[in-house]
């Protein structure tokens, strides 16, 4: 139970949900699928006056149009699984989906865009959406603006969301591309320690790490692997992933020092699943 006094609203246009975080300022909090929100209020981590429900505005749902692939940010784990048309290097998205820490019950209730909002370092979905080339639709007072993914997210837990502004959207180009994902977590109910998105395509090969710093990492690898996606050297390649993890992300379930170690491993075998089919 919240034992603070809070106000809950539920405004049927953007406008409006926009017009009372400007209004309430750092006193309101946005609710999507609240899975994040609600429990750090119950216990008393967090303490807004207000909370802006986003189930009314018709944000929920997967688009295909033109090549892209618009995601409401109120879309579930379980309506991303459930879509038709995701192709190419956004079905690292669909992967990472399948295999979100907490089942069932969280893929039917976390959405995609409250993961991007809240920017949690140990998740699936920043490192995911920086790695198809993601723009994050985002909404307020003065209207709507989108953002390329690698500049939404600027640290752990930081983005570049306006305190009166919203997610209301993510659109991801669908490019062929083979693609591969993989995480390492202590258990299957933790977080993840840390995430690999790989995509190979005609360009090359590109490996986006989640998890091991406060913020996903990029790194073009085309120069070190070999056309069917592993690394040409070891060595080599581990040391390319090392040096591009400048500040090693540190929390309760691992150090720094063991997340720098890990990397490469978890990227080998990211890259090694982009072997096994032809593009999409």
């Amino acid at each position: 139970m919240i034992r603070s006094p809070l106000t809950h609203h539920a405004p049927e246009r953007l406008d409006a949900a926009a017009a009372l975080l400007a209004e309430h300022g750092g006193s309101a909090a946005v609710l999507g699928g609240g899975t994040v929100l609600v429990p750090a209020m119950v216990r008393g981590d967090q303490t807004y006056g207000h909370v802006v429900d986003l189930r009314k505005l018709g944000l929920a749902g997967v688009r295909i149009e033109d090549g892209w692939a618009e995601i409401g940010a109120m879309t579930t784990y379980s309506d991303l699984l459930a879509a038709r048309g995701l192709a190419g290097s956004a079905v690292v998205l669909r992967t990472a989906a399948a295999g979100i820490t907490g089942g069932t019950q969280l893929r039917n209730q976390g959405t995609v865009g409250g993961s991007a909002a809240y920017a949690n370092p140990a998740s699936d979905i920043p490192g995911c959406l920086v790695a198809v080339d993601a723009v994050l639709r985002l909404h307020g007072p003065e209207g709507r603006r989108d953002v390329p993914a690698g500049e939404f997210f600027r640290g752990a837990f930081s983005t570049a969301l306006r305190p009166d502004e919203m997610v209301t959207a993510i659109r991801v180009p669908l490019r062929p591309a083979r693609t591969g994902y993989y995480k390492l977590k202590l258990a299957e109910s933790s977080w993840p320690i840390a995430t690999a998105a790989a995509t190979v395509d005609d360009a090359g090969a590109v490996i986006t790490l989640g998890a091991v710093s406060g913020r996903p990492i990029r790194i073009d690898a085309t120069s070190v692997i070999a056309a069917g996606g592993l690394p040409l050297d070891d060595g080599e390649f581990d040391e390319l992933v090392r040096s591009h993890i400048d500040d090693p992300w540190e929390d309760e379930l691992a150090p720094a020092s063991y997340r720098l170690d890990v990397a490469a491993v978890v990227a080998r075998r990211a890259l090694a699943q982009t072997g096994n089919g032809e593009r999409r």
